[in-house]
């Protein structure tokens, strides 16, 4: 079958159908609940931090089929479930959660730009095959991981919920769980669910739709 074509468009292929919205509602669902379970039972001692966060294993298949709805799914279930839901106070839980766009929209960005460049599939159903593994891992295990440490570890003492000492060992946790999570669950997931996904017509293949 031919390759779908996926860009950063605004609106290349309307309309939004009912589907697609109730897809989109249960993925919101179910990462707030992950993001919420990741933190309240991998507890790492730091507010909206776990030490192994399960739930960024499905947050990047999310951005890779949903595009800007993905994003958008990333920030509410960070705001709600890893920030609100485990106690933290909303004040500091909508700060601790707009970091998913920071690492996000240059994730999405990156895929949906260099992806067919590399003649690797813009929404990883190819990631069980060599090349498009390499460029899975390259980008979202060890780049955006990596950002996603730095970003989330000094937004998180910016707001003076961790102390400066615990910065370095903190960030390394962060990206070697995050990186480890991502390239078991996230490839599994992209592996055996993407071509079903994209089959069902529930991929965007631009921004919203």
């Amino acid at each position: 079958m031919e390759e779908q074509a996926y860009s950063l468009k605004w609106n290349p292929n309307p309309p939004l159908g009912v589907a697609n919205l109730v897809t989109y509602a249960v993925a919101l669902g179910l990462y707030t609940a992950l993001a919420w379970a990741s933190v309240g039972i991998m507890m790492s001692g730091v507010p909206g931090i776990s030490s192994f966060y399960f739930a960024m294993g499905f947050l990047i298949p999310f951005v890779l089929w949903f595009s800007g709805w993905g994003i958008l799914i990333g920030v509410i279930g960070a705001i709600v479930g890893a920030g609100i839901l485990t106690g933290m106070p909303a004040s500091l839980a909508i700060p601790f959660g707009l970091v998913e766009f920071a690492v996000m929209i240059p994730f999405l960005v990156v895929y949906r730009l260099l992806a067919p460049r590399f003649g690797v599939s813009p929404i990883g159903k190819d990631v069980f095959k060599p090349k498009g593994f390499v460029f899975f891992f390259v980008v979202a295990v060890v780049l955006t991981q990596l950002w996603s440490a730095v970003s989330g570890v000094l937004t998180n003492y910016a707001l003076g919920m961790l102390p400066a000492d615990l910065i370095p060992s903190v960030m390394m946790i962060w990206w070697v769980t995050n990186g480890i999570v991502v390239v078991v669950i996230g490839t599994i997931l992209l592996g055996v669910l993407t071509p079903v996904v994209e089959r069902l017509g529930l991929t965007v293949r631009g921004i919203i739709t």
